[in-house]
């Protein structure tokens, strides 16, 4: 057979168009490329629409790996140039990333004769709220997916339960499939960063003694300007543990706003902390920046599951937040998840926080809860799995 024909003869990649808003350095968008980068391009092939028009700071990387992304404002001429841009690209799967909002998404797929539909939930919220406009638009929005949705998938069982049904369990079509991360860069991580905090602290100690006042925590905060991340209460909990003697430091790291930022400035300086504040933008290196911070401080509103948690986890990084159900389902799995209720005060969060740091992991300790994240269901090889045996029915 010559090569030609062994080419021809090869089955072409099957076709994976994934719709999210803007493919920017969030949650479930880096996730999704990093699930690219470790499936086999010669079997599949993703496709990226974005509703924003904007393609998003992941768009040049996500070429670079044989995808392609096509931005497609959410207008009122979007169903005509989405179900045109399906019919030219053809897909054997369209894997909805946009809450309930897929319903739509998933009726024009179905219209354009596309076999797989599936529905997949990254948080237990949507941008529809509780007014009553909101409501109608969520109940027919869950109805179009009941009836054209051939799959749909969350990543939390709380995700399911409050975008979809509590009853979801009884439904073939419905799954939940953890998101999955590559162990290997967090034990890299653990080799090359040293701790900055002394072994086994104690917060009484370094408010008394001057050597050990040297010792100052870090605390980081990851998310993107938004006001479901809540970022302004991380710069609360600062305030409330430097008022009780903590020396404790705090970083807000992810993409900046400039409003926002000159907000959370602001509110350092009035709550007498903004030498112990820092805004260093997006880092690139998640892992390093988990192995070497003390405390990692979730303050979100909602959320789905929250990668950032499975990171912390992953180099044995104590994490505080909210009790939202994502983060209580991972605290059932993992070590090092402390839970505070809700809508608490940030003098609660700060107690809770101060005496977590007391007593920073160890080495021994961070080695420990890397092993117990590599054989947990929040690995990429069981997420990869999971997801193809989607895609492959």
């Amino acid at each position: 057979m010559s090569v030609a024909d062994r080419a021809s003869a090869r089955p072409r990649p099957r076709t994976v168009l994934h719709v999210f808003g803007v493919m920017d350095r969030a949650g479930a968008e880096l996730r999704t490329v990093d699930l690219m980068r470790n499936l086999d391009p010669d079997r599949y092939r993703f496709v990226f629409v974005t509703l924003t028009g904007r393609p998003g700071a992941l768009a040049e990387e996500i070429r670079s790996l044989g995808g392609s992304v096509h931005p497609c404002r959410l207008d009122l001429g979007f169903p005509v140039r989405f179900l045109r841009l399906l019919r030219a690209l053809r897909p054997d799967v369209v894997h909805s990333c946009v809450a309930t909002f897929s319903g739509a998404i998933l009726l024009i797929a179905r219209a354009a004769g596309v076999p797989l539909r599936v529905a997949h939930f990254h948080s237990t919220g949507d941008r529809h709220g509780a007014s009553l406009r909101g409501r109608v638009q969520r109940a027919v929005m869950r109805q179009l997916i009941d009836w054209f949705a051939t799959d749909l998938v969350a990543v939390a069982e709380a995700t399911m339960t409050s975008l979809w049904r509590s009853d979801w369990q009884r439904e073939r079509r419905c799954r939940v499939l953890y998101n999955g991360l590559d162990p290997a860069p967090f034990e890299r991580a653990l080799v090359t960063t040293s701790p900055a905090s002394p072994a086994s602290p104690v917060v009484a100690a370094a408010v008394a003694s001057t050597a050990a006042a040297e010792w100052r925590p870090t605390i980081v905060h990851v998310g993107r300007p938004d006001p479901v991340k809540n970022r302004s209460a991380a710069v609360d909990v600062l305030i409330a543990l430097r008022r009780r003697g903590v020396p404790a430091r705090l970083r807000v790291v992810g993409r900046q706003d400039a409003h926002e930022s000159a907000q959370l400035r602001r509110r350092a300086e009035l709550g007498g902390v903004a030498d112990a504040f820092d805004l260093p933008g997006e880092s690139f290196d998640i892992p390093g920046l988990m192995a070497g911070a003390d405390l990692l401080l979730l303050t979100s509103r909602h959320e789905g599951l929250p990668t950032v948690v499975l990171e912390a986890c992953a180099v044995g990084t104590p994490v505080l937040a909210p009790d939202l159900p994502g983060v209580v389902e991972i605290g059932r799995l993992l070590d090092g998840v402390t839970t505070v209720p809700q809508g608490c005060a940030s003098e609660a969060w700060a107690e809770a926080a101060a005496g977590m740091l007391a007593a920073p992991p160890t080495s021994a300790q961070r080695v420990q809860a890397l092993h117990a994240f590599s054989s947990s269901p929040f690995v990429m090889d069981q997420w990869r799995r999971g997801m193809t045996s989607l895609w492959d029915q």
